[in-house]
This record gives C-alpha cells, sequence and structure tokens, in this order.
C-alpha cells in the first residue's frame, strides 16, 4: 500500500554538464548553492533533491518537497522565484521559459525506497499517459508487487501529475536502481518479456523514459524549541 501522497515539484533545468555546480566552492556552485537556499526558505519545505539525467547530462533535475500544492505555485507567483530565474544566467540557463515546471503526488509503493535522492545511485522514469486513472491504478498496484523483486531495484515511487501531457491525464513513475546497466538487464530477461503485458494496460504509452541520478539532497531542519 502507498504511503501518503507528497506534493512534490519537479524542474528541469538546462545546465550544461561543464558547469560544476555540485561543487560548492565553484562561483557556480556557490550561485546553486543560493538558489536551493531560497527554495529550502519557502514555506511549506520538506526536502528537496537534484541530480543530472544520465542520458542526457546537460538537464538537471530537481524535485521540491512541501506540504501543499498551494505553496509550490504561491512560490512561482513571488518575487523570489522572479529573482531565482534571473540569477540562473549565471549558470547559463538563457530564462525562465527554458525551465520545465511540473508538479506530482508522489507515493511510495515499497518500504523505504532510496530512490529520489535517497541512496540509490540511478533513479529510472517514464510518465505514462492514461485516460482511465481506475485501471491505471490497478495495473501499477499489480506492478509495484513484481518490479521489487527485479536484482537491482531498490524501491518504487510514482504518482499523479497535476499538469497534462498531450492533453491526458498522466502518471509518473521513478524507481531506483543500483545501475542502469541492471535495469536495461532485466528488459532482455524471460520474467520481464511475460510480463511486460501488464504495463501495456490502461494506457496509451509512455513518455521521457531515461534515469536520474539523484545524488544530492537536503532535508528540513527540526525545528527549535
Amino acid at each position: 500500500m502507498a504511503r501518503a501522497a507528497a506534493p512534490t515539484q519537479m524542474i528541469v533545468l538546462p545546465i550544461k554538464e561543464e558547469i560544476q555546480i555540485d561543487t560548492p566552492s565553484t562561483p557556480a556552485g556557490q550561485v546553486w548553492s543560493q538558489i536551493l537556499n531560497v527554495l529550502e526558505n519557502w514555506s511549506g519545505f520538506r526536502r528537496l533533491y537534484w541530480g543530472r539525467h544520465v542520458e542526457k547530462p546537460g538537464e538537471v533535475h530537481l524535485h521540491i518537497v512541501r506540504d501543499s500544492l498551494h505553496q509550490h505555485y504561491a512560490l512561482l507567483a513571488s518575487p523570489e522565484w522572479q529573482r531565482l530565474t534571473a540569477s540562473l544566467g549565471a549558470l547559463g540557463v538563457p530564462g525562465a521559459t527554458s525551465l520545465i515546471v511540473r508538479h506530482a503526488m508522489m507515493s511510495e509503493f515499497t518500504p523505504q525506497p532510496k530512490s529520489l535522492g535517497n541512496g540509490a545511485p540511478v533513479t529510472g522514469t517514464a510518465i505514462y499517459l492514461t485516460p482511465d486513472p481506475a485501471g491505471w491504478e490497478a495495473t501499477w498496484a499489480l506492478w509495484t508487487t513484481i518490479v521489487p523483486k527485479v536484482p537491482g531495484c531498490l524501491g518504487v515511487t510514482g504518482g499523479w501529475m497535476v499538469e497534462p501531457m498531450e492533453e491526458s491525464l498522466c502518471y509518473v513513475v521513478y524507481v531506483g536502481w543500483e545501475s542502469v546497466e541492471m535495469h536495461d538487464a532485466y528488459h532482455h530477461t524471460k520474467d520481464f518479456r511475460q510480463r511486460v503485458v501488464i504495463l501495456r494496460e490502461n494506457n496509451q504509452g509512455y513518455r521521457e523514459y531515461g534515469h536520474v541520478a539523484f545524488r544530492h539532497s537536503r532535508t528540513r531542519r527540526p525545528a527549535n524549541l
């Protein structure tokens, strides 16, 4: 059974691989740290995590979890967001219109999943287009009893996206893996060939398949008593 859904903002930023934002001592790293500080200091912050797309390393994927969706949208309408996006110019990002900003209600389908910045070296992801929410939830519930048993799987998460894609309801999935190779190896097994028909039910295909190395995270600091 899934845990309560977490309102998650998912931002994709075009930051070239050679720009070392993961090194705080560099000028780019300092700018990036200041951006993360703004996100952390906004109301309702629970945690954030980020990393580069494995297949497209010029993409940085940044997720922020808050107490409510309203808090995410309030930030997007704020002067703080305008200043944040302006500061991205120092990282080679041409402007706010070059960002992809989405939201999803993310749930955990395995105990203590290591996906999404919780320790998995890579996290496989895809977005399923589905006009049949009840049917897809039955499909996904069945699949989440199968994939956790696959060698190399480190936990399963996913959730309904708030914004449609191609005018369709959509569901984003994130599955932690020990490596891209172990994930790909499963696709060539007899077990996968026999079971993949399950994933083809109650959806109109998937988009944006790939892997993200969520190597960095921040968590809400405990309140001072």
